[in-house]
């Protein structure tokens, strides 16, 4: 029997590409990733923290020893932690409490790599929730830890078009 391939990996730094994109602009559009009203918080972000869960239902017999179950609905949390406090803050900036918008996640391509066509990402559908400034910690950096509410269903795998 032959022995399986050992598949490549992809570290996360610098291949993972996230940009902010406003309400009324096409997240799936690379015009409007490159377009002025487009945020890049690649760089901005110390942490992006995506979850999601599905609930269980319970499908019980009469006479089955055993319970079944079926797929529920789906939750999806997202929180963000960045830093702020300096003239060029982007993130504090954009994500601004009650901002809507859509976040684009870019994986496995590096991030110096233009937007373009084809390429596939992952959009988020947001607004963004009260910004909630991190206790000061020694030797360490001014951050915000803010969640950021999904408002329409999330759409992965997705290519960008023209």
């Amino acid at each position: 029997m032959a022995q399986e391939l050992v598949p490549q990996s992809v570290a996360y730094d610098d291949n993972l590409r996230i940009a902010f994109v406003p309400e009324g602009s096409d997240p799936k559009s690379v015009a409007s990733l490159t377009g002025p009203t487009a945020k890049d918080l690649t760089y901005s972000l110390k942490a992006f923290t995506r979850t999601i869960t599905e609930a269980v239902i319970d499908d019980p017999r009469l006479t089955l020893k055993q319970t079944l179950q079926k797929r529920g609905k789906v939750s999806e949390t997202v929180e963000v932690q960045y830093v702020f406090g300096a003239t060029d803050d982007v993130a504090a900036t954009v994500l601004t409490e009650g901002v809507k918008g859509a976040v684009d996640l870019r994986y496995s391509i590096p991030n110096e790599t233009d937007w373009t066509a084809a390429q596939v990402v992952d959009i988020l559908h947001i607004e963004c929730g009260k910004q909630r400034k991190d206790a000061p910690t020694e030797n360490g950096v001014q951050t915000i830890t803010q969640t950021l509410y999904v408002t329409a269903p999330s759409e992965d795998d997705v290519a960008l078009v023209a």
